[in-house]
């Protein structure tokens, strides 16, 4: 029950944060969420030893579990959020049922053109200091997402086989 308790504290903590304070950003708050979900298991699982006095070769396989349920169920409410925002083709959906009369290949293709949407994820990386622009070439800054988006090779990797982040 623990994993479960500090993931629902991982979520409510990210919905309350993001909106209380909008300018806080969907990104943060999801890993403030995260966090507070986290310390939150670590301490009930600390508790949970030290109250009940379980064995010392229980501690390991029970924290090992409580961390991999905590974490794949963080990781899945991560891309639900994220899918259910930036997903394409759910956009796409979403932008084909808003307009009354449909929408033609040609306003699609407007609404969707590669270029501008590298030129917004651009923007949105340099605004947040994720990326840097030196001498003409991009760069990381704030190695954060690009630690995010290692875990997230690494466990795609482990869990699916796959043996590239393109697979």
């Amino acid at each position: 029950m623990l994993p479960l308790f500090s993931f629902l504290i991982n979520v409510t903590s990210q919905i309350l944060i993001f909106r209380m304070n909008s300018n806080f950003g969907l990104l943060k708050s999801e890993y403030v969420g995260f966090i507070t979900g986290l310390i939150t298991l670590i301490l009930l699982h600390s508790y949970s030893f030290t109250e009940y006095f379980q064995p010392a070769a229980d501690i390991c396989p029970i924290t090992i579990a409580n961390l991999l349920i905590f974490g794949s169920l963080s990781y899945c409410y991560f891309h639900f959020i994220n899918l259910c925002l930036t997903a394409r083709r759910i956009r796409l959906v979403r932008d084909i049922y808003k307009s009354a009369n449909g929408l033609t290949i040609s306003e699609i293709l407007e609404r969707y053109n590669a270029k501008s949407m590298i030129q917004i994820r651009l923007k949105r990386l340099l605004a947040s200091g994720q990326i840097v622009f030196l001498n003409g070439k991009y760069y990381v800054g704030k190695p954060i997402v690009l630690f995010a988006a290692k875990c997230m090779v690494a466990l795609k990797q482990l869990f699916l086989g796959k043996k590239s982040e393109y697979d």
